[in-house]
């Protein structure tokens, strides 16, 4: 039997890790810490508490990798230009990595509003947690197709 199987077959909520809880608390435990350090970068500075991670959407465990996913509230809204193309926009993601207007408009080069430095508060927020994750979880981030639709 393959170690994969093996772990497969392992049932997390029985399993006590070192701390003394069980490895399925440790890994609901992890992941509300992931929120919390994403959090903390997001309500820095101008950002304020805008823009929030909700609770845990889903913890998914596959072998040896955990999935977890972080609903974000009010991400999809209205676009600025909805007025005029209906489209809303994912502004939790259009904060975090920053946009530029591509096309020659006269508010091209108007600071957070043709354009905005990427945040970064996801990077930084896994980064925080890396450094007091001691489970070993590795994070990697998906992202939306289209910030705007």
């Amino acid at each position: 039997m393959s170690l994969d199987k093996m772990i497969a077959g392992l049932d997390l909520t029985k399993i006590k890790a070192p701390s003394g809880l069980t490895y399925a608390q440790e890994l609901v435990r992890a992941a509300n810490l992931l929120r919390d350090c994403i959090q903390s970068k997001i309500n820095r500075g101008s950002m304020g508490g805008c823009i929030s991670t909700a609770d845990i959407a889903d913890i998914k465990v596959d072998g040896l990798r955990l999935s977890c996913t972080l609903k974000i509230q009010g991400a999809i809204r209205p676009s600025i230009f909805n007025k005029w193309n209906q489209a809303s926009a994912n502004v939790f993601w259009l904060l975090n990595d920053g946009y530029a207007v591509k096309k020659p408009v006269w508010f091209k080069n108007i600071p957070n509003f043709g354009y905005r430095v990427a945040e970064q508060f996801v990077e930084q927020g896994i980064q925080e947690f890396n450094s007091m994750n001691n489970l070993g979880i590795e994070i990697t981030v998906t992202r939306p197709l289209m910030y705007y639709g």
